[in-house]
């Protein structure tokens, strides 16, 4: 039996749409189909449908049509697309003219184009699935076909809500802010970077991959702060940012294998910046007796640089990455005794300050490399470019860390 509240599902996209002659074809189609199956009466299903009706359910198709692709050809784990279908108010993060999504759905779903799975109240969203003809159809597509809809906003800010009664993270609610010069500023650099990476060519195990869009993302510490940008600002949208390791040998840029560049313990290295002192020599994740447990240092790191307090208990993540009988405070007293200078930024939720510096000091190199016709995949404390750049792309991310910071970051080859 199926279970409703599993984690199998796709999150829907409002912004992909089907690019390709292939989903185009299957748009114009179900297209038809919908109009006819939702014209009321022999009259109405007689006359021509009003062009900007066309225009709105085309948009919409187009887009599910996508997503389904993206679903069924990309994610074959996930079975079900997930469809938020609350009406909210419009916001610069949306997508106008989807008022009738509900109502398109439904017709897809009375033609036999679509299994419609129904919401579970706080526990699972409306699921879609194709079915059908739709489905063989779509599973003799790619993922290449899947492009992105023009006027997707390229700088979100979000703001934290705290916690609830049990401790818990609430999620992050984004935020609908006015534009200002530096916005728009902003805009144009993560335009410059998007429209250079639609030019080129990217494989993952030899299949094109279907479009993106980057996006660079700024937070604020409360939801009633003045709006800025200047915190967190990391890069997001890039399928390769949730690839495995073991898959990222798989990438092509243009038919050539990647070169994957990392700056060397950057979070660490940024808060010796912070403070004007230099790190010790070597991985600065190295830690007397978790040589081997180096992942669990590093969540560790970034949680005592995130919170507000001192940490005296290990985040899941991070304990599951130690070994047994480690405590947050026991952790905290072994990462101050490798790192003493650093004792004062512990507890003061200063890791957003970081993530500014960490992705401008990125945004620069994309800006460089891009000038220079080089393509780079950003990660948030590194790139990926064809190996024949390797060299070049060093040189920048050096360059670039030094005049923003004024302290070289060693970059490492993986």
């Amino acid at each position: 039996m199926d279970d409703p509240f599993s984690s199998s599902d796709h999150w829907f996209d409002p912004w992909a749409t089907a690019s390709g002659s292939h989903l185009k074809a299957l748009t114009a189609s179900i297209t038809k189909q919908v109009l006819q199956a939702t014209a009321k009466g022999p009259k109405a299903r007689m006359r021509q449908p009003r062009a900007e009706q066309v225009e709105r359910v085309t948009n919409i198709v187009s887009c599910l049509v996508a997503n389904l692709a993206t679903m069924h050809l990309g994610h074959p784990k996930h079975s079900r697309l997930a469809i938020p279908l609350r009406h909210t108010s419009q916001s610069r993060y949306d997508r106008k003219g989807f008022g009738h999504l509900p109502h398109v759905i439904d017709a897809m779903a009375a033609e036999g184009l679509v299994i419609k799975h129904q919401a579970h109240i706080k526990k699972r969203r409306t699921g879609i699935e194709a079915t059908g003809w739709l489905l063989d159809a779509l599973l003799k597509g790619t993922v290449a076909e899947v492009g992105r809809a023009e006027g997707e906003e390229a700088i979100w800010l979000t703001a934290r809500m705290g916690r609830d009664a049990l401790g818990r993270k609430l999620p992050f609610v984004l935020v609908n802010y006015r534009d200002t010069p530096e916005t728009c500023s902003l805009r144009r650099e993560m335009e410059e970077i998007n429209t250079f990476l639609s030019t080129q060519h990217i494989e993952l195990q030899g299949q094109p991959q279907g479009g993106f869009k980057l996006t660079r993302r700024f937070t604020l510490r409360h939801k009633g702060d003045p709006h800025t940008f200047h915190l967190h600002g990391r890069l997001y949208g890039g399928f390769w940012e949730s690839l495995p390791t073991r898959l990222r040998a798989d990438l092509r840029i243009n038919g050539e294998p990647i070169a994957d560049l990392d700056f060397a313990s950057m979070f660490p290295r940024l808060a010796y910046a912070r403070i004007g002192a230099e790190p010790p020599v070597g991985d600065l994740y190295a830690i007397p007796g978790l040589e081997d447990h180096r992942a669990g240092v590093k969540g560790g790191f970034a949680a005592m640089l995130s919170s507000s307090n001192e940490m005296t208990r290990l985040p899941g993540d991070v304990k599951g990455a130690l070994p047994p009988g480690w405590t947050g405070r026991r952790l905290a007293e072994a990462v101050g005794a490798k790192h003493p200078a650093l004792v004062p930024l512990f507890g003061k939720d200063i890791a957003l300050d970081l993530m500014l510096t960490e992705s401008t000091i990125l945004v620069a190199v994309l800006l460089r490399l891009a000038r220079m016709g080089i393509a780079a995949l950003p990660m948030h404390d590194g790139v990926m470019v064809a190996a024949r750049h390797c060299g070049m792309a060093k040189e920048v991310m050096i360059e670039l860390a030094v005049m923003r910071t004024g302290m070289s970051i060693p970059v490492e080859v993986k």
